[in-house]
Order: C-alpha cells, then structure tokens, then sequence
C-alpha cells in the first residue's frame, strides 16, 4: 500500500523524501524510528531526481532493477546498479540520478545524533567530527543481507514488529560506523550478559508480552547501548531479542488456543499482534500450523 508521504514527520524542505517526492518516486512503506531516524521504500521508473544538501545522511539500497541507474557527474556517468548494490550520501553531499527503467530500493535516514550515538555506546570513543564516506554501487553482503533477509518482510506499521525494526536499525549504523567512516575505529570484543540480567530482560518480556516493547526499553533495563544489548542477548540466549520475543508470544498463544471461548482475533492481541493475518503468519512461521489447525490438533 502506498503511504502518504505528505504527512511524514521525517520530511523538510531539505530531505531525500522531499526530493524523491517531486520526481516520479512512489513511497510504499515508512516507519520512523527517533527525530531524523527511519525507513522507506521506495520504487522509481524512467526518471531524474537531485539531492541538494540534504541535512541528514542516507544508506540506500538496491532490492529489485536498478540495472540501468547513474550517477551523473559533470560529464561522468558512473554506472553499476543492480539489486544488492548499496549507496551512501553523507549530510550536506548533492548527487544527481538519472533512472532508466524500474528500480525498487530501501533508505535509512539517519543523523550525526545517531550515528555519534553508534560509536559512542559502542566503542566509548568520541564522535566528534564525523567524516562518512560518499559512496556509489558498492558491494556489502551484511548490509543486503539485513534488508532482504530481515527488513523488508516485516511489518512495518505492527507493534509486534518494532522491536526488530529498531534492532535493524542499531545494526546498520554500527555497521556505518565500523566500515564507512574515515577514522579507524578498533575492534569490538564483546562478551554475554550476566546471567541475572538475562533473567531480567526474560521476566520483563513475560510481563509484557501484550506490549509494543522496543529494543530500547530492554536495553535500558540492564544499562548497556541498543547495539550492545542485542549483540549480548543473542550471545547469552541464542535468539536475538525479536526472535526470542516472538517464540515467547507463540508459545503463549499454544496456551490460549486451548480454550475455546476465546476467538483468535483476541488471542493474537493478548500476545502481541494487531492484527489476526500477522498473528496467523507469525504463528504459522514457527510452529508449521495455522493457528486455527493448531487449535483442532490439540483437540484431537
């Protein structure tokens, strides 16, 4: 479905959505993560866009076409468009497109804020003085991988899914950080939580399972970064805290599909999900049953 981008509270007279909302781009889904922090697919076909010092930062990535897109400068045409190709386009940078044919792409808008952020919990290094990269059609496997693999199948505007999103979100400008900065930054080393701050995070997921619960809130409770906390929770768990929090949620919805009087449409809201589709599609994913097979299995 497309969004209507007229509305986005990410847009100003001087960001990417604006310029991509002038030319003939059409946005199909967004999701705001913080004040300049979020997400957008977009598709475009046959068109020339310019992006003139924009005041945040853009990772773009190619999902679908894009063969015959070009950067353009000056009376060079830099060519090599292709799904997974990924781009880079630093604050204050201006670029000119020319877009031959169909293209399907994802941006993460992001600012010095959020990306000092990233170093700082992170590395505890200071993040003053940022110089990212200006970037054209490279290659970076764990960049597509997160948005083929990950973010474009969730569900953008379900709370169930916001905890996941964020964490897509952390990891992507850890990655920024780590690889497309002009300063070095030094290796994480980075170990698992303590085993009384797991239980924490597990009981307060318990306690919650019928809420929107970012990755923020979880992270907070055991005092560490986003980025830290989903890196030590996988390690500690197995599961990464999306994953952990969704088997959490099926395992209670088993529970409740064994008592007949209540519909599945308030079974998916007591765990979580705003809608009985995404419940279904979530539960079918992980147990290879429909809730409603589920439910008449157990009874026989």
């Amino acid at each position: 479905m497309q969004s209507n981008h007229s509305n986005h509270p990410l847009i100003h007279s001087r960001h990417v959505v604006e310029r991509l909302n002038q030319a003939r781009a059409v946005l199909h889904n967004s999701v705001n993560l913080g004040p300049q922090l979020g997400f957008a697919r977009w598709s475009n076909c046959d068109d020339r866009t310019s992006y003139l010092k924009p005041e945040h930062h853009t990772l773009s990535v190619y999902v679908s076409g894009g063969y015959n897109t070009k950067r353009l400068q000056g009376k060079q045409q830099i060519a090599g468009g292709a799904p997974g190709k990924l781009c880079l386009m630093p604050a204050g940078h201006e670029s000119h497109w020319q877009v031959d044919g169909a293209l399907g792409f994802v941006h993460l808008y992001f600012s010095d804020d959020d990306l000092s952020r990233s170093i700082e919990h992170n590395w505890d290094k200071n993040a003053a003085d940022l110089n990212l990269r200006d970037l054209t059609f490279i290659d970076d496997q764990a960049v597509n991988s997160l948005i083929q693999q990950w973010l474009i199948k969730l569900n953008w505007q379900d709370d169930g899914d916001r905890l996941a999103l964020d964490q897509i979100s952390q990891l992507l400008l850890g990655h920024i950080a780590k690889q497309y900065l002009d300063k070095n930054l030094p290796s994480l080393a980075i170990g698992g939580l303590a085993p009384f701050q797991l239980q924490r995070c597990k009981d307060y997921i318990e306690a919650h399972l019928a809420d929107n619960i970012s990755l923020h809130q979880l992270a907070q409770l055991v005092d560490l970064s986003d980025y830290h906390f989903a890196r030590m929770f996988k390690q500690s768990s197995g599961y990464s805290p999306h994953q952990y929090l969704s088997i959490r949620r099926i395992d209670y919805a088993k529970q409740l599909l064994g008592k007949p009087t209540l519909s599945l449409t308030e079974i998916a809201y007591h765990v979580g999900f705003s809608s009985q589709a995404h419940f279904s599609a979530r539960f079918k994913q992980l147990t290879g049953f429909s809730p409603k097979a589920y439910r008449n299995n157990e009874r026989v």
